[in-house]
């Protein structure tokens, strides 16, 4: 699965060093998690807020908490230990494996282009059947300006999207069957943190253009790669102290990347 090979690459690439890597800092807010690691790196990511509160009310949350006590100061790597079956241990040990894999996403090991959206690499007009899996709003808006556009949008919750954004939509449960006949596939990377990530890169075609997008897709790329992504966007934590203090404040993308995380975007060689 792409967590666990990611995770094994990253052990790889940091070698002994990983053991002396410890959380220097962790906010989980409203919008977005994030992490400083002690080395100074930093890493974000979406914050799945409704499938957290399912877990975190008081009498469930001493048996869903895979981790005793406080997150900081704790090793990183007993962080990648963690059983990953419950939505916070997929959140904390995603939010490590980005702050982790910074390191390595330079332009020394992977094509990379700064400060541009996945979908500026992708020409609408010759893009064919289209999918997005989730109401990314930003893409959304895009779309909506072509006329004629061979769209659907695979979301779980279809109140997501606007009376004039119906047109596009198909339920989750579609999924299997809509992807496989698609020309572009578009993935947010809140697909890595709750999990379905593996199934929905499966479904997509050889040959297809699969993007995968977003904040929480900085892990490295390799496994993504491997599972017919051709681009792979997310973002460089240029100042993980401020990051985490307008996570803390409940602030969202947009006040991040005016301010300290920078877009990336890694195309498959």
């Amino acid at each position: 699965m792409v967590l666990e090979e990611t995770v094994g690459l990253l052990r790889t690439l940091h070698g002994e060093g990983l053991g002396d890597i410890t959380i220097e800092r962790i906010a989980i807010g409203v919008f977005f998690t994030g992490v400083k690691l002690s080395d100074g790196s930093g890493g974000v990511a979406y914050t799945p807020t409704a499938d957290l509160h399912d877990h975190t009310c008081c009498p469930s949350m001493a048996a869903e908490r895979p981790f005793p006590g406080r997150l900081k100061g704790t090793a990183v790597s007993d962080i990648l230990k963690m059983r990953a079956g419950t939505t916070l241990a997929r959140l904390v040990t995603l939010v490590v494996m980005n702050a982790l894999s910074a390191r390595f996403l330079t332009s020394d090991r992977y094509p990379i282009v700064y400060d541009r959206d996945a979908l500026d690499f992708v020409d609408l007009t010759g893009a064919g059947r289209i999918a997005m899996v989730g109401a990314f709003i930003p893409f959304l808006k895009v779309f909506k300006t072509i006329p004629a556009i061979d769209l659907a949008v695979i979301e779980q919750k279809r109140e997501t999207l606007k009376p004039d954004e119906m047109r596009f939509y198909s339920p989750a449960e579609e999924a299997p069957r809509v992807l496989p006949a698609c020309d572009t596939v578009i993935i947010t990377g809140a697909s890595i943190s709750n999990g379905t990530i593996d199934d929905l890169l499966s479904w997509t075609r050889p040959g297809a253009r699969v993007i995968v997008t977003g904040p929480t897709a900085s892990i490295l790329p390799d496994a993504l790669f491997a599972r017919n992504a051709t681009i792979v966007g997310g973002v460089q934590v240029t100042d993980p102290d401020m990051a985490l203090d307008l996570i803390a404040e409940g602030l969202g993308a947009y006040h991040l990347f005016d301010t300290c995380v920078r877009k990336i975007n890694i195309a498959k060689e």
